[in-house]
């Protein structure tokens, strides 16, 4: 574990601690003010435009000299933050990162969230996106989908949507630490209760209540984990060792191979969930971004 990692663990635990305290509305209104802070800076490399794509606002971060017009290679990105948080500053500096690594334009979605919006508004958001940038003139075989946390789940939940609607799949999925099971029964619920130092079930509840308060936990519609995983692109999902969402990595991965599909699953040890987002800080998210441009430069055609 690297120096960083410990100081960055020890910090988070701190005012996760404090965060508990709180009441769940006082909690929920103080971590999404904090999601809505500019979380460390673009990469100088990068350009960044705002734009709407099908009525979704997005943002375009693009490498200087990189192409990003159709036909070019782009890596859509849906943000973590339990679907209730989160957005274009938070991942704005680990998007512009990748973006640089892989030499490819990143297109951030800025989906509706929830409590204001509840299930499906975002996964409308997330398939709508992408669709809009095929009836556009790009390529499916040009298109990379990634996403953290929350993220991850809509990244997995597009790829069913598509391919059960026979619409053209992308050429493969990055998953950083997906939340997959909102039913949290997985075993690493309890194991990891102690060494995650971000999540726990109670903060998962919650936001589960705010994003789909009417339907059952364990519907694939919510819970891809739940659904049928044949046929998807390859996936590169990355979680960490002591996170309480473990097992909802490790299954995926699993079922991928039970069903001969292509994944690769790369864990970490110690830091926390989620942690390729925290790039700015952490050796090992750098690396694990540097790894991610390596799929995602091995798949697009």
């Amino acid at each position: 574990m690297s120096w960083q990692n410990f100081i960055l663990s020890a910090v988070i635990r701190r005012r996760q601690r404090g965060t508990m305290k709180l009441t769940p509305e006082h909690r929920f209104k103080r971590q999404r003010k904090f999601m809505a802070m500019a979380i460390g800076k673009p990469n100088p490399a990068v350009t960044s435009k705002a734009d709407k794509i099908s009525g979704v606002a997005v943002e375009w971060l693009v490498p200087k000299g990189v192409d990003s017009s159709p036909h070019a290679p782009v890596c859509v990105y849906y943000h973590g933050g339990a679907f209730i948080m989160g957005g274009m500053n938070s991942h704005r500096q680990m998007c512009s990162q990748l973006a640089v690594d892989a030499n490819i334009a990143v297109l951030m979605v800025n989906y509706r969230l929830a409590p204001e919006h509840p299930y499906p508004a975002a996964t409308e958001d997330a398939v709508a996106v992408y669709l809009a940038l095929i009836d556009a003139g790009y390529s499916a075989a040009q298109i990379i989908i990634a996403g953290d946390s929350a993220g991850g789940n809509l990244a997995l939940t597009t790829l069913q949507k598509l391919r059960d609607e026979d619409q053209p799949s992308p050429a493969g999925a990055i998953l950083y630490s997906p939340w997959l099971d909102l039913s949290h029964n997985s075993e690493s619920f309890t194991s990891n209760s102690h060494s995650d130092v971000l999540l726990n079930k109670t903060l998962l509840d919650e936001a589960v209540a705010m994003y789909a308060p009417n339907i059952s936990r364990d519907d694939s519609r919510i819970s891809p984990l739940f659904g049928n995983v044949a046929g998807l692109p390859p996936l590169f999902i990355i979680a960490s060792g002591a996170e309480v969402l473990l097992d909802d990595a490790t299954r995926l991965q699993q079922m991928v191979e039970h069903q001969n599909g292509n994944s690769t699953y790369l864990e970490w040890p110690k830091p926390p969930h989620a942690f390729p987002v925290m790039s700015q800080f952490l050796p090992e998210a750098r690396a694990a971004l540097k790894q991610s441009a390596a799929f995602i430069n091995k798949h697009i055609a």
